[in-house]
């Protein structure tokens, strides 16, 4: 099955009967979302075409990838940076993309954030010429350094579900003209693969065939397999799990440490606990969500982080939700038995909030919050997701202004709603986006 049981060993005395069958019945998923499977996409040398040809195509099925730049060779920085306010992954590929980059593990990743604001700046590398650097230097500066096709150093291609063995040789196969993938079939077939085994794969395409690639001219790939590709991934969204590699690795190296606890104050209506690890370094804070599911006969339930309500759904005999590590107690409520005042209906909406309209949100995805760049947008599992809202409060509107939702950031990530097709404002701060579930 597609998770990591957690068992619980022991249960402190006194501890209430919901909380500690909880324990006993919750499951962490291999992948986000109990996918079966996880795929990557990453360019190489910051190519004038990932910023106009990958990013919409992206953008089309609500995915996101990792793009590794050269600091010498002058990208389209606020172009990139754009890329990063949508949700994607920017990441090293060296200063001067010599044929070893040893020496510029750490000044590529500082001149690099000189340019581009992201969460936690920039953790992933990737080697030019697939020659690895000073492994030492790269974990110290990065979560994941990136090589290229894992056979061609006498390692799989593909990965397992918990990722390389050495995390500063985390292999991607080489696409275009000179590479092994070229078809769409040939990506959609890789991604088979794993969603087979339970494993990871990541793919490594320089420029595009007939765009503008600048410096990226090695193997070109022809645009419409990779759409073919994200097409097929959004058609199997429920199997495959898309994302960059930075968030890929967070989440393997999350569920791996981390374990849940149950609390003392559970009830027949309530189960609570804590989702703990103790994964510490300079480079991230790992906070992204990990998916969770709880075993119930609850037709209807809250689920709540510290003070953010959790996206959350009954299926099957379980709760599923994603939840952050070390980010305050998860209490799971029997919504049917709850008060009327906590209920799951919509508030309603004051007269100032439901004056915000669609009208009022143009243009402000690029702009920043306290220094930091948030993003939100649509994913291809028709959430409403945000990046980069820690701590600040979030609310949702319909396209009659109504409040749909209230919660607070936290965690890089988080899902925030899903409902009907439509237009939807998300608020965060005093920032606030236009988007549309379809």
């Amino acid at each position: 099955m597609n998770y990591k049981k957690i068992s619980v060993a022991s249960v402190a005395v006194g501890m209430f009967a919901a909380s500690a069958a909880f324990a006993q019945n919750a499951e962490i998923a291999t992948w986000s979302g109990f996918r079966k499977g996880a795929a990557s996409f990453t360019f190489d040398d910051g190519a004038p075409s990932h910023v106009t040809d990958a990013g919409p195509t992206f953008k089309k099925y609500g995915y996101k990838a990792t793009f590794n730049l050269v600091v010498n060779w002058n990208p389209n920085w606020s172009g990139f940076q754009g890329l990063a306010d949508e949700g994607h992954e920017i990441a090293s590929h060296s200063n001067s993309h010599g044929n070893n980059m040893s020496g510029e593990e750490a000044s590529s990743k500082k001149s690099i954030e000189n340019h581009i604001k992201q969460k936690y700046g920039i953790v992933t590398v990737a080697y030019p010429n697939c020659n690895v650097p000073n492994e030492s230097a790269v974990l110290q500066n990065y979560i994941v350094g990136r090589i290229c096709n894992g056979s061609w150093q006498g390692m799989s291609d593909a990965m397992g579900k918990d990722g390389p063995s050495n995390w500063a040789k985390t292999p991607a196969i080489m696409t275009g003209s000179e590479g092994q993938l070229k078809s769409t079939n040939d990506f959609t077939g890789q991604m088979q693969n794993v969603v087979k085994s339970n494993g990871w794969v990541a793919f490594l395409t320089h420029g595009f065939q007939g765009k503008t690639n600048g410096n990226a001219n090695y193997s070109p790939t022809d645009l419409n397999a990779i759409d073919g590709a994200l097409k097929w991934a959004q058609q199997n969204d429920k199997d495959i799990w898309v994302a960059p590699m930075g968030s890929v690795a967070m989440y393997i190296k999350e569920r791996k440490a981390s374990k849940i606890e149950p609390q003392d104050g559970g009830a027949a209506n309530t189960m609570t606990f804590e989702l703990k690890h103790s994964i510490a370094d300079n480079i991230s804070k790992y906070d992204y969500p990990l998916s969770i599911k709880v075993k119930t006969d609850w037709t209807k339930v809250e689920v709540t982080q510290g003070d953010a309500k959790l996206e959350s759904k009954v299926d099957g005999g379980y709760v599923y939700f994603d939840a952050v590590p070390n980010a305050g107690k998860i209490v799971v409520k029997n919504a049917d038995a709850a008060a009327p005042e906590s209920s799951s209906s919509a508030p309603e909406s004051s007269s100032s909030e439901a004056e915000l309209s669609s009208s009022s949100t143009t243009g402000l995805i690029e702009q920043a919050f306290d220094g930091r760049h948030l993003a939100a947008y649509v994913d291809a599992s028709g959430y409403i997701t945000v990046q980069n809202a820690q701590g600040l409060n979030i609310t949702v509107f319909n396209s009659l202004g109504n409040i749909i939702r209230t919660t607070k950031g936290i965690g890089c990530e988080q899902k925030v709603y899903t409902g009907a097709k439509g237009v939807y404002v998300v608020k965060i701060g005093n920032r606030a986006w236009s988007l549309k579930i379809k």
